[in-house]
């Protein structure tokens, strides 16, 4: 059995410089989905940044904040993690956040490559509308993501027999912008 000491509640693994520096009276971590270790942390993280955008203060008293405020939105193995941290052993945000990241990298996704576009296929009775809504938001979840691939591939699995298909191979767009302007008039033709 673990038997408490006095001087454990001191303990932190933050510096004294971020250690020492007093929360505002009523502050509050903002409220977020507990991260337990199983999730990718680069998403926690991002949203944890998110959150702790809103939180007014000047840049050292809110890094300050965001460090000491990272444990509450851990539970489980992830909170544990954290609880076991080497007493003083983290120095700035960014090396809390790497450290972290490193513990729970074998739970990141794997990164979405351009070439992934061509897995979204226009279902037989799905929408021109449809089919752009799920195709850009998979695109937009691809860091990098090249122009070109988006285009072709968005062209090359929508249905052959379609005014749009037959639009784009005719006249060929450089951008997916030109894309979504073309597909938008032709849902709003299909939907008229």
């Amino acid at each position: 059995m673990e038997v408490a000491t006095p001087e454990c509640y001191a303990d932190s693994p933050f510096m004294d410089s971020i250690a020492l520096i007093s929360m505002p009276k009523g502050f509050t971590t903002p409220t977020m989905t507990l991260y337990d270790g199983t999730e990718d942390p680069l998403e926690h993280v991002n949203q944890y940044k998110q959150k702790m955008i809103v939180v007014a203060a000047t840049w050292p008293k809110k890094e300050a904040w965001m460090w000491k405020g990272f444990g509450s939105p851990l539970s489980r193995a992830a909170l544990q993690w954290f609880v076991n941290l080497s007493n003083k052993s983290i120095s700035s945000f960014v090396g809390l956040v790497n450290v972290f990241n490193q513990q729970f990298a074998s739970s990141r996704k794997p990164e979405k490559l351009s070439s992934d576009l061509y897995r979204i296929v226009q279902k037989f009775e799905e929408s021109t509308r449809d089919y752009l809504a799920i195709f850009n938001v998979e695109k937009i979840s691809i860091p990098r993501c090249d122009p070109t691939t988006a285009v072709n591939a968005f062209r090359r699995e929508l249905h052959h027999d379609s005014d749009l298909y037959k639009d784009l191979t005719k006249h060929p767009c450089a951008t997916f912008k030109e894309v979504k302007q073309i597909a938008e008039a032709t849902y709003r033709l299909e939907e008229d």
